[in-house]
């Protein structure tokens, strides 16, 4: 990953928490990569962005301020054949990263296919504070109920019909929040 920013900060505890073994190339590291540096979460280069600084990737993020760092970064990695995510690029890059919700079991991901950015995000807020929070709780009871079935009955075919039944009439209702007085 080239950059050491806010963004890069994000898409570094994305790829952490997916296991990934992340390396970060700028000359120097703001707080947020730091601490991870000082976790031993991240390895960090220190020094302006080489194309030899690809060499063993199998995914290249470009986080930099520079959009000219950003389109070289680009060049070189789809040279090489490398998995290129340019931030808020989608022409320069090989794939897009959609917004994603976590809670629990719970995930999901937002995407306007590169198209609009900020609306994926309002989107995602949105969900946050409308949705996830009840299906999160929703899903958590749907685990243990799908458990017990498995044990107390022999039918795939009528535990599949029951757990139908109950996903489609117990969708819990929105937070009490509204999007728009």
């Amino acid at each position: 990953m080239a950059g050491a920013g806010v963004v890069a900060l994000r898409k570094a505890r994305a790829l952490i928490r997916s296991g990934g073994k992340v390396y970060v190339i700028s000359k120097t590291l703001k707080r947020g990569l730091a601490g991870l540096k000082k976790k031993k979460e991240i390895f960090h280069i220190p020094s302006e962005y080489r194309k030899k600084h690809l060499r063993g990737a199998c995914l290249v993020i470009a986080a930099t301020n520079n959009s000219r760092v950003n389109a070289r970064i680009s060049k070189d990695a789809l040279a090489l054949q490398i998995l290129t995510n340019v931030v808020d690029s989608p022409e320069l890059s090989s794939f897009i990263v959609p917004s994603s919700i976590g809670k629990g079991d719970l995930i999901i991901s937002i995407s306007t296919s590169g198209k609009a950015p900020g609306l994926s995000k309002r989107i995602r807020k949105d969900l946050e504070t409308l949705l996830v929070p009840g299906y999160a709780r929703f899903l958590k009871a749907l685990r243990s109920i799908r458990a017990d079935l498995r044990q107390r009955c022999a039918k795939p075919r009528l535990r599949r019909m029951l757990m139908h039944c109950l996903v489609n009439a117990g969708v819990p209702p929105p937070e009490r929040k509204r999007i728009l007085k």
